[in-house]
């Protein structure tokens, strides 16, 4: 429909309902309902469109009473012609007049279907005109004009008054015989009876008049809140028997999803709308929200400690600040569900409620997002965040606030003032618009579109289911309607000559759609729905207002639909958008549960955790992705990336991060010497392990609490058989050898697992003494093959410790050890590693490991087992180990190494070679769409893999004195 204006003035019908008149309604608009003996014309399937609430009841209640409106009428006809009625000739040269017409007044309805209603007159007005002789008189002789007007004026009244008195007997006798017993009826022929009964019956219905409409105008600026009163921590009343509650809900990934997850998307949420009956109507809003500096500043920003590193945390939030300007400007996107049903009191509410926060939470669980109920003090937020600011907070609100309405002066602005087509409060401008006209077929980003203009706006779809039946009966009498059409149009057709293909297109074009329809409803699980998509805008100036609108119109042309903006209703626009669920607006159009589901919510999955750390910008969106691993089941992780992709730049970056922010232990084996300038700057201890170095590491130092579930010595024995392991190569150890080494550690350890006596603690030195003294021939020869590393010049590891790894960031550089050492170093240095947990988790202190270059510890079934168990035991312990490299195709070469990538809840991707790329994506189920993040991408730029979600990011880290300290381009470091 084009044009939605109403008068002012309505008429009432015969039960005294008003019935509203639209001025501007389009000439093509056909009647669905004529009077009883006209053959019904039929509305097309587009005008259907445009039905209201009140229309589609007003149908179907004229569909079931249209047979006793057929007969009322004839009836009336029938009474009407039992009078004999003779007509008075004027004297007069005029012509006759013609018989009395039945007055027909048509009422047109708010969607463009008009209904004709007979006026009847009532008994009190009827005066029944009695058979009058008149003679005729002879021609006279001619006479003077006096005396012949005088004749003509004698007869005149003789007429009259005998009709008078006829007309007088006739009621006369009429009214004693029912003044005489007015329930003795008996004395009536039939058709006297009959019609007195309808003559009672239309004397209870009123006389039709005109009468002004009443506009119901708030008489305060707090009564303009389309609702009546918080009732509970959750529920608010919104108006009469209608009680409303809102959910916040997470977004998920669908723009980048595969084609078939899109799909099971769109599917689940057309369940989710199927799930609601006409007792319930849904609202679904995204908002564009700006943000409350406190809050940002109290979530991202890092807090000074007080110690010589209060510098780089400035530096370090002098970048958040400029990501967060660089990306949505300041604006946070949030969705709602508002669910408003119909209930006599509360408890019937609360009942409802009850039912549908289990239906909804697991209807979204399908979907992948998360959704929670608002509190009351929630809700009345957002209406403060949008009538009063982000920035002015308001006290935590209680029941007795509550039941004295005590929560409107917190979040009502000072005034509202409403003009045709825009309002103002405090310092604001706004207009409320609505989507009005719509293609055949419509893509599913619209609402993303429009909420990434970054603009304050809100959309609102205002969805009221229809009853199946009432549905089914509405389609089938349009389509009824349609084929008459149709059917008259080709009996013209062949009239004329022609053949019946030459009948209008548009509605050949209707039938289909009609029968489309039909089919959707009947047998494609489709329900009808009355829908309206409302959009508030919202600027400082009444210039950007202008643009901000002409922004929005552009985007919704862009998806070939046009957007109207309210005349004159722009307080109902208003009322109709707010996540409160109240829609007043009476603008709606027939939507099935499909076409409905195109104004999808779901864009790309958002994170923003609390406590999180900073990891770069979300590429769809351009929000910041403030993440904290430590919310993960497994907070355990990977940083993969080829050469130059800046994966170490993205270790350093969460090493700082953590370093700043936390009072977290930091642990890296660094096997390229590429940490060192970092863990300089913050003070930490660079060990350099190697042959020619005098820092040792003793591999068999046991803590007390290397175990907590069962023995110390039992756990340390799969070490110490992984690192002989290593020495001996890759013809492994026998079951004999296994055993020989295992009562080598019982004995090595006995001494001190008396009192954990430090000063006892055995080395490789005094293994190597008990496993020569052994009988065994195989005995001598593991001590053969370990006395390279024991007693040759490959001792490093035969020594007790001498190192103070007590400092927070402790880095193993483990470079100049060789190949034959390295993988034997790492080994090493984990197990010391897990030593350092242990004493941290009694202290109530996390550890962060880092491991470059992990591909080395999967070369060997033992050390590979042994960093399967790191990962697995360290969350239990406070650490969270994070491995780092290059070589992914080495790296998947280990089953084990596939098991842990496939298993764990963190990994950050960065540009990949093609087979890397290929066997990363089968592995953690990565769609095409988003291989191309990872594909010949910028250093930086990647996908992050957290908690089943995908979000590709990218981060440019300015160039400032932190850069300096993470960047490893050779060139950066030269300037240094």
């Amino acid at each position: 429909m084009d044009n939605f204006v109403y008068e002012e003035e309505i008429l009432l019908d015969e039960d005294g309902v008003p019935v509203e008149i639209y001025a501007d309604e389009p000439e093509e608009t056909t009647r669905v309902w004529q009077t009883a003996d006209t053959e019904t014309q039929g509305t097309t399937a587009e005008q259907m469109m445009y039905f209201t609430a009140e229309k589609v009841e007003k149908l179907i209640s004229m569909e079931v009473n249209r047979d006793e409106f057929t007969q009322t009428e004839e009836l009336s006809v029938q009474k009407e012609t039992e009078v004999a009625v003779t007509a008075v000739p004027e004297v007069s040269e005029e012509p006759e007049a013609e018989g009395t017409e039945t007055a027909v007044s048509s009422v047109p309805s708010e969607t463009g279907v008009s209904e004709t209603a007979t006026e009847v007159t009532t008994p009190e007005s009827v005066t029944s005109a009695v058979t009058s002789e008149i003679a005729v008189v002879p021609e006279a002789p001619a006479e003077t004009p006096n005396q012949s007007n005088s004749i003509m004026a004698f007869l005149l009244l003789a007429g009259v008054f005998g009709a008078a008195v006829a007309a007088a007997v006739f009621y006369m006798k009429n009214s004693k015989k029912k003044l005489a017993d007015p329930n003795d009826i008996s004395q009536l022929s039939a058709k006297e009876r009959d019609s007195l009964r309808l003559n009672r019956q239309k004397k209870k219905k009123p006389k039709k008049k005109r009468v002004s409409k009443k506009r119901i105008v708030p008489k305060t600026t707090q009564k303009t809140l389309p609702y009546k009163r918080v009732c509970d921590e959750y529920i608010i009343k919104i108006d009469d028997n209608k009680f409303s509650k809102t959910y916040r809900f997470e977004d998920v990934n669908y723009a980048i999803a595969k084609q078939e997850e899109q799909e099971a998307i769109f599917l689940a949420y057309c369940s989710v709308l199927n799930s609601f009956d006409t007792s319930a109507d849904i609202q679904i809003t995204v908002h564009n929200n700006r943000v409350n500096k406190a809050d940002f500043n109290k979530m991202v920003l890092l807090k000074h400690k007080g110690d010589s590193f209060d510098h780089y945390i400035d530096v370090y939030n002098e970048m958040l600040v400029e990501k967060m300007e660089q990306g949505q400007n300041g604006i946070i996107r949030n969705k709602y569900l508002t669910v408003t049903v119909q209930a006599a009191d509360l408890e019937s509410a609360r009942a409802k409620f009850a039912s549908i926060d289990l239906e909804v939470i697991n209807a979204f669980k399908k979907i992948g997002s998360i959704i929670t109920p608002l509190t009351s003090h929630e809700r009345m937020s957002i209406l403060k965040d949008i009538f009063r600011g982000v920035d002015e907070e308001i006290p935590v609100l209680s029941n007795k606030d509550f039941s004295r309405q005590a929560e409107r002066a917190y979040c009502c602005p000072d005034y509202f003032e409403f003009k045709k087509d825009y309002f103002m409060w405090n310092n604001k401008y706004a207009r409320t618009m609505f989507i009005k006209d719509m293609p055949a077929s419509l893509k599913d980003n619209i609402l993303t579109d429009i909420a990434n203009t970054n603009l304050d706006v809100m959309v609102s779809v205002n969805v009221a289911p229809v009853d199946p039946y009432k549905a089914l009966k509405i389609v089938n009498h349009q389509l009824t309607s349609m084929r008459a059409n149709k059917l008259q149009a080709e009996k013209k057709a062949i009239q004329s000559g022609y053949t019946s293909d030459v009948i209008n297109e548009d509605l050949k074009h209707s039938l289909i759609e009609a029968e489309e329809l039909l089919d959707d409803l009947r047998s494609k699980n489709q329900k009808m729905f009355l829908d309206n998509i409302i959009i508030m805008v919202t600027a400082d100036d009444f210039d950007e207002l202008e643009n901000n609108t002409e922004t929005i119109e552009a985007v919704v042309r862009k998806h070939i639909c046009s957007v109207s903006t309210l005349k004159f209703q722009q307080e109902k626009g208003l009322q109709s958008v707010l996540p409160l669920g109240n829609c007043t607006l009476k603008i709606r159009r027939t939507l099935t549960t499909e076409s409905t589901a195109v104004f999808l919510p779901f864009a790309s999955k958002e994170i923003t955790h609390k406590n999180g750390m900073y990891y770069g910008l979300n590429t769809l969106s351009n929000n910041m992705i403030i993440f904290n691993r430590l919310m993960l089941k497994n907070p355990n992780g990977f940083i993969l990336g080829s050469p130059g992709s800046g994966k170490s730049f993205s270790a350093k970056r969460e090493m700082l991060n953590v370093f700043l922010a936390t009072d977290d232990d930091i642990i890296i084996i660094d096997p390229e010497r590429e940490y060192t300038n970092l863990v300089e700057a913050l003070n930490g201890e660079t060990i350099n392990v190697s042959p020619a170095s005098t820092n040792f590491i003793n591999p068999l130092d046991m803590s007390k609490d290397y175990s907590d579930d069962e023995s110390p010595l039992i756990m340390k024995s799969d070490f110490i058989l992984s690192f002989c392991e290593c020495l001996v190569g890759k013809q492994g150890l026998t079951a004999k050898e296994k055993t020989i080494i295992d009562r080598c550690l019982n004995i090595t350890y006995a001494e001190y697992l008396q009192d954990f006596n430090l000063e006892k603690n055995p080395t490789l030195m005094d293994f190597y003494e008990i496993l020569k003294s052994q009988p065994e021939k195989e005995a001598q020869g593991l001590a053969l093959s370990f006395e390279l590393y024991i007693k040759g010049n490959l001792n490093v590891f035969a020594h007790k410790t001498n190192v103070n790894t007590t400092n927070r960031v402790v880095s193993y550089d483990i470079k100049d050890l060789g190949k034959q050492l390295k993988t034997l170093g790492m080994l090493i240095v984990l197990d010391y590693v897990w030593n350092r947990i242990t004493e941290n988790r009694a202290k109530g202190k996390r550890t962060w490991i880092y491991m470059d270059e992990i591909y080395l510890l999967f070369a060997n079934e033992y050390s590979a087992n042994f960093l399967f168990e790191l990962y697995k035991r360290a969350r239990k312990w406070g650490g969270i180990p994070t491995g780092i490299t290059q070589n992914v195709e080495d790296l998947l070469k280990s089953e084990t190494a596939r098991s842990m990538l496939s298993n764990t809840d963190f990994v950050m991707m960065l540009n990949q070679a093609t087979s890397d790329r290929i066997q990363l994506a089968k592995l953690l189920n990565i769609s095409d769409n988003l291989l191309g993040y990872v594909t010949s991408s910028e250093s930086g730029h990647g996908l992050i893999c957290c908690g089943g979600s995908i979000i590709p990011f990218k981060d440019k880290f300015p160039h400032n004195e932190l850069y300096d300290l993470m960047t490893t381009k050779l060139e950066e470091v030269q300037k240094k």
